[in-house]
């Protein structure tokens, strides 16, 4: 096949995984860039073998660059959640991927971006608005399918237990995202430009709660624990410190009303208005068939 090679990193997973079915749909060459690539081989079996490639690619480890990113045109970049020093981790992969000719980055950052320069997503743009080739930055609010895969152990318990207080959140999807970034990536006009993804409403995550309740049949409370619980909640649970000080943070903007923003964007990209919560609750469904609720049922 002809046409530029699009690199993906951090697939599968909640937005490599719709991304790069998105891609091949729409004809384009991928390859996948993972730190297991015979764990993205098996994830992507079905894909047609001239449309999908694998290399093995792990930020930080920079024996695995140059191979990695020779030939490649485009790239996604999605930031591991284990990886808190960019700098040190990312930048240089970046830079490598540039020499060896990628011309467009697409990088996976976050809602206010622009306005949290401590984050590592904001050290990204930066870095990749000075050099020298063009950019978009995906800027989406919090992922629904955080509840389900970050969040799981709580929700299975019928609690929702994250440190956002009573902040309001315009939560997206991730399939919708991972299509808006197919989007990016082989349409033109989005080179050097910003889009901020949220889905059609700004929510509370108590109500969050009641929607799940109300869809699924089962009870769901949201317990706002302090920032101090929640650290230990989540370092129980496996996370790394760098991974839980960046939820923290992004738990701190809801609290003070920075993640409530709705914007239009997403659907404009997308030609359709995108999914809700309440679409999403009806997924929450079907996982929960397979992943027994451990508390209370509701009558």
């Amino acid at each position: 096949m002809t046409g530029p090679l699009i690199g993906v990193t951090g697939a599968p997973g909640n937005i490599g995984t719709p991304l790069v079915r998105e891609l091949l749909r729409r004809g384009a060459r991928v390859r996948v860039l993972a730190r297991h690539p015979e764990k993205a081989r098996q994830a992507f079996a079905d894909a047609p073998p001239s449309q999908i490639e694998f290399g093995t690619m792990e930020f930080g480890n920079r024996q695995t660059y140059l191979d990695a990113f020779n030939g490649v045109d485009k790239l996604f970049v999605l930031r591991p959640p284990a990886v808190g020093g960019v700098a040190k981790d990312m930048f240089p992969a970046l830079d490598v991927a540039l020499g060896t000719g990628v011309r467009h980055f697409a990088l996976l950052s976050i809602q206010g971006a622009a306005k949290l320069p401590f984050t590592p997503h904001a050290q990204l743009e930066n870095h990749l608005a000075g050099n020298g080739a063009t950019s978009t930055f995906l800027r989406p609010s919090f992922f629904m399918q955080n509840l389900t895969t970050t969040h799981l152990p709580e929700l299975k318990k019928g609690i929702i237990a994250v440190p956002a207080g009573n902040g309001r959140t315009s939560f997206v999807d991730a399939d919708d995202v991972g299509e808006a970034a197919a989007i990016v990536l082989t349409e033109s006009g989005h080179e050097n430009r910003a889009y901020e993804l949220t889905g059609p409403d700004a929510l509370t995550y108590r109500e969050v709660a009641q929607i799940f309740t109300r869809i699924t049949g089962h009870l769901y409370r949201y317990t706002d624990p302090n920032p101090l619980t929640f650290y230990r909640q989540m370092r129980g649970h496996g996370a790394g410190r760098a991974e839980t000080l960046v939820m923290e943070a992004i738990y701190a903007t809801v609290r003070l009303g920075l993640a409530k923003h709705v914007s239009d964007e997403l659907p404009a990209l997308l030609g359709r208005p995108a999914h809700s919560i309440e679409d999403f609750a009806q997924t929450l469904t079907a996982l929960l068939q397979n992943t027994p609720l451990q508390g209370d049922s509701h009558a």
